[in-house]
């Protein structure tokens, strides 16, 4: 099979609006996440370099809560 530059060029546009969509969708993820009733118990930053810092200065460990939301 031999393909040509629009051949070539559909499937690629298709994989790039697949990828936006995923992005808006994982977006929308994270906002919920955000949102979950245990995350409003403390204080939480989403800044890693933010909280190494305040980590150091306050010689604690840093609680780090890692999420799959493109799993299926």
């Amino acid at each position: 099979m031999k393909w040509n530059r629009v051949g070539l060029l559909v499937p690629a546009l298709l994989l790039c609006g697949a990828t936006f969509a995923a992005a808006e969708s994982l977006e929308e993820k994270k906002a919920k996440k955000l949102e979950s009733e245990f995350l409003k118990k403390a204080p939480w930053t989403t800044d890693y370099d933010k909280a190494r810092a305040e980590a150091k200065k306050t010689g604690k460990a840093i609680f780090a809560y890692f999420s799959r939301s493109y799993a299926p």
